[in-house]
């Protein structure tokens, strides 16, 4: 029984050793490891057998481990460091969160979230400095898509194998309840997505079927959560990924079969608590959370600039029409707006819109890219034309499985107040590199501007000063001579 204990601490030490170690030579595995334990949160997800084991802080420990081998580094990381507006809004984000601090009302609420916020920005800012090559996106891609799958597989095993058990949605995960649990299981169904159409590596049946068997997988798991909000996410992004995925005769195929293949794995209740969200008028709990977002609306436009103060607004909800003292108001936006002020709202908003765009430019390059490789002429470079199209297609299937998995983010959003869940931060952070790395890699395959024909993108015409000159008269003997 002490050995069974103590597998899930030794398995948690060698990675966490191995990890440090890997970090001071390339800080990434530093970034990798700290947000590997904050997507998979060991803690949460071993905590009958990790209790019995030695006590440490694994994210407390890989966040330091990040931090240290991004000091040792930094003259390299600085270097070659490029910024992106994602982090510029960051940053001015940051500086409104601590202009609410110093105008709450209640100051030690604040400050404790404030805190938090700072380990957010601190890491974000970190993995900005860290990630800079498009291999260590597509890591932190797939990394999030087995971690989020793992914790998929034990909802799923509970269930199946231990009699039916239920235990995210009674008990939710990861200090999450279950509607906070659902949100963050369904950000990985994009990446699942991506592992199942990335046509580079070895063995690309075999992983299809592994990227096909984790998204179903994690749909499942999503549906033991009973989370409507989540439910709906979900189909909002599988909508969204069918929509844009080439070929279309494909996607339709796809999307019969993913429909009946959810219909067969939603039982009764489960389609009842799909469907109930129709039913809005009569729900107890939708009414409540329309009430906690006009009250949020009414608190922030009553106090526009600061708000009350980071999570202060619970304490005013209940005066302002919320059903009960202390209602968070179940909606990202809305709370922000009111905690921080209606600024605050805006770059929040705006941070996560340009995440958005840059990565449907990004996309659209791969695009262009895949079509410059397939018509251009024969490469003579170390790479064949199959190889190179490849690439980019793979650039282009990270790129939407990525812009897919925010968009959930920002939709679920609506509906929850889970600012501080690391990984949505990690997207965020990830959509500011990636359009950048993805330039890179173009143009590493021989292909200049990485095939983005946009205005903004293109050298400016050489500026003419003063009327034109004519040429010399004796042009035509200089050019004989």
């Amino acid at each position: 029984m002490q050995n069974v204990l103590m597998k899930h601490f030794l398995l948690m030490l060698a990675v966490t050793l191995l990890g440090s170690a890997a970090a001071i030579v390339v800080p990434f595995w530093g970034v990798m490891l700290y947000y590997g334990f904050a997507t998979l949160r060991p803690q949460y997800l071993w905590e009958w057998s990790l209790s019995q084991s030695p006590q440490l802080r694994w994210s407390l420990t890989a966040g330091l481990v990040a931090v240290v081998a991004t000091l040792v580094n930094l003259p390299t990381l600085l270097r070659t460091f490029r910024g992106n507006k994602v982090l510029v809004l960051m940053l001015i984000y940051a500086v409104l969160m601590l202009l609410s601090l110093l105008t709450a009302f209640n100051t030690q609420t604040a400050a404790y979230w404030v805190q938090e916020y700072g380990k957010v920005f601190l890491m974000a800012l970190i993995a900005t400095l860290v990630i800079q090559r498009f291999w260590q996106v597509r890591a932190m891609g797939v990394m999030i898509a087995l971690c989020l799958g793992y914790i998929a597989y034990e909802v799923n095993f509970l269930y199946f194998i231990e009699g039916g058990r239920l235990d995210i949605f009674h008990h939710g995960y990861g200090g999450l309840d279950n509607n906070g649990a659902g949100a963050l299981l369904v950000l990985g169904l994009p990446f699942a997505y991506f592992l199942a159409n990335s046509p580079v590596g070895s063995w690309p049946t075999a992983r299809r079927v592994f990227g096909i068997l984790l998204g179903l997988g994690i749909l499942h798991a999503v549906m033991m959560t009973y989370s409507r909000g989540a439910m709906v996410t979900a189909a909002f992004g599988l909508i969204w990924l069918m929509i844009h995925h080439r070929p279309r005769f494909q996607a339709a195929v796809v999307t019969v079969l993913l429909a009946g293949a959810v219909l067969m794995m939603a039982g009764t209740e489960i389609r009842d608590r799909f469907t109930s969200t129709a039913d809005y008028e009569n729900d107890p709990s939708a009414l409540s959370r329309f009430d906690s977002w006009e009250a949020a609306r009414d608190i922030a436009l009553a106090h526009p600039l600061m708000g009350k103060g980071v999570r202060n607004s619970n304490y005013y909800s209940q005066n302002y029409g919320a059903d009960r003292a202390g209602r968070t108001i179940h909606n990202q936006y809305l709370q922000i707006a009111a905690d921080s002020g209606i600024p605050a709202a805006g770059v929040y908003v705006t941070m996560i819109g340009i995440g958005l765009f840059g990565l449907h430019r990004a996309r659209r390059r791969c695009f262009k890219a895949e079509a410059a490789f397939q018509s251009g002429p024969e490469p003579t470079g170390p790479h064949s034309r199959e190889a190179l199209v490849a690439r980019a297609r793979d650039a282009g299937a990270l790129c939407l499985g990525l812009q897919t998995s925010l968009l959930m983010f920002a939709f679920s959003g609506m509906f929850l107040s889970v600012e501080l869940v690391e990984v949505p931060w990690l997207l965020i952070v990830l959509a500011g590199i990636l359009p950048t790395a993805v330039t890179r890699r173009l143009e590493g395959l021989g292909l200049d501007n990485a095939g983005d024909e946009d205005e903004d993108t293109q050298p400016a015409p050489p500026k003419k000063f003063g009327p034109p000159v004519a040429p010399p008269a004796d042009l035509p003997e200089r050019v004989a001579a």
